[in-house]
């Protein structure tokens, strides 16, 4: 299964000339090489590319046709672009995701390809032509339409404009593998190859097989997340604490304490207070864990709906 790479149509609405968007273009398919010496990748856009705008009023046609090293780029393109008519709504809907039923927007403008790439745990890529496109991670505002509401919350996207950008991103492009699974009993099968930071009560196995399917790619997600930081962004020398590669991960409020509290076979069944725990959405979704530095690894109690008042069965 490829790497989805998803064009910000947003980096194409610019006032740049010719000559800076030739420059930028060069570096784009620098990018994608780059991209794809870690994965197969797959470039998806919104619209036909041969009548899509690189910058307002320049077409790429024009650009294919300015020099003959452009032609080469074309060419390398066309071998990794998805040229399935309305190709960015097929792959929402293979992946089970009804694009009239959630919107995303970028500083307040509406931002196809960076959702796409939200949506199905892809990546944005952008023209480099602006000061604006040179990040690893973009902002993005999610609106859900519900059948009785609306919700809507914030999250970041993987993103790059050029190869350095790009390079944060390897070890989850190495990774993508785990994007091709689609249940928890697919995930447990493979969890040591995927997460060998992540321990496990044998409840949370339970919990997750008994998972809401709503939640399943934000847990996912999530324990990717949770595996990348005990890996690689745990530096015990400098503090107890890693480096959260998810920034809604947070510790309980006291108040709620008594909620996130097992018996932890690892500490002869004592009980032992998760307080750490990350967010799933749509709803109000938790996984909960605790910290053990010794082994600079995460143990997972719970995940599962936000607990109520009522304790949790062990």
């Amino acid at each position: 299964m490829p790497l989805s790479l998803f064009l910000n149509e947003l980096s194409c609405q610019s006032e740049a000339g010719p000559r800076q968007v030739d420059e930028a273009m060069a570096t784009f398919v620098a990018t994608l090489k780059r991209l794809g010496t870690w994965q197969k990748v797959e470039l998806v856009t919104e619209s036909p590319l041969q009548s899509a705008e690189l910058a307002r009023g320049y077409v790429y046609q024009q650009w294919v046709n300015a020099t003959p090293l452009n032609k080469e780029r074309h060419r390398l393109i066309l071998n990794l672009r998805d040229r399935t008519p309305g190709a960015l709504r097929g792959v929402l809907e293979a992946a089970g995701h009804d694009p009239a039923e959630v919107e995303h927007f970028h500083d307040g403008r509406r931002a196809a390809g960076i959702g796409a790439a939200h949506l199905v745990d892809g990546m944005a890529v952008s023209l480099p032509v602006s000061p604006k496109w040179a990040a690893s991670w973009l902002d993005v505002d999610v609106v859900r339409v519900g059948e009785d509401d609306i919700e809507s919350e914030q999250d970041r996207v993987r993103h790059c404009s050029t190869p350095n950008e790009a390079d944060e991103h390897e070890a989850w492009a190495r990774g993508t593998g785990l994007g091709s699974l689609t249940s928890p009993a697919e995930l447990l099968d493979v969890w040591d190859e995927f997460f060998p930071a992540l321990e496990r009560l044998p409840r949370f196995d339970r919990d997750l097989r008994a998972l809401d399917p709503k939640w399943f790619r934000a847990v996912r997600n999530l324990l990717a997340d949770l595996q990348s930081t005990a890996a690689d962004h745990w530096d015990l020398a400098r503090s107890p604490e890693p480096d959260w590669r998810d920034p809604h991960i947070t510790p309980e409020s006291q108040s709620r304490r008594h909620l996130c509290t097992f018996p932890d076979p690892d500490l002869d069944g004592r009980d032992t207070c998760f307080s750490w725990h990350g967010r799933m959405t749509p709803g109000k979704g938790r996984l909960y864990f605790r910290l053990v530095p010794e082994r600079k690894a995460f143990r997972l109690a719970y995940v599962g709906a936000k607990p109520g008042s009522d304790r949790l069965s062990n």
